[in-house]
């Protein structure tokens, strides 16, 4: 029999997609730990490591070099999105505060903010229904 070499290691909720990544390209994963039988201290402090044998060393390590393309250009688009989002909400709360600063009332302050708060409930509400149409 082939001798192991650890071509990945991955946190124990991620190990099942990984080998069956590796088993899907016809190669032989091997997890020499049990990740079931761990504490529940070590379950998720510590990576689990992928092994195949060893004449299968170098297609493994393409098949998993891949993957983390697809994984980092998925994780750039939704950083990107993210980022977008998250500079709408600060321009939105800076507003709200400039009005908040110069309403010395407070009459135009709460009204942007029941304003903005029934945009975003009927933007959560078609969200949730979009959601749960395409299901």
């Amino acid at each position: 029999m082939a001798r192991l070499v650890t071509v990945y290691e991955a946190r124990p909720e991620d190990v099942a997609q990984i080998v069956g990544l590796l088993e899907s390209r016809h190669l032989h994963p091997v997890v020499p730990e049990d990740v079931g039988r761990r504490s529940a201290y070590r379950c998720h402090s510590s990576p689990v490591q992928i092994t195949v044998p060893e004449t299968e060393r170098d297609m493994a390590i393409g098949v998993l070099a891949e993957f983390e393309r697809q994984e980092d250009s998925r994780l750039k688009q939704l950083t990107k999105v993210t980022d977008s989002a998250m500079l709408f909400v600060i321009v939105v709360l800076a507003f709200v505060a400039v009005v908040g600063i110069l309403d010395a009332e407070g009459k135009w302050h709460a009204a942007l903010w029941g304003v903005l708060c029934l945009i975003a409930s009927v933007s959560v509400i078609r969200a949730a229904w979009a959601r749960k149409g395409g299901e």
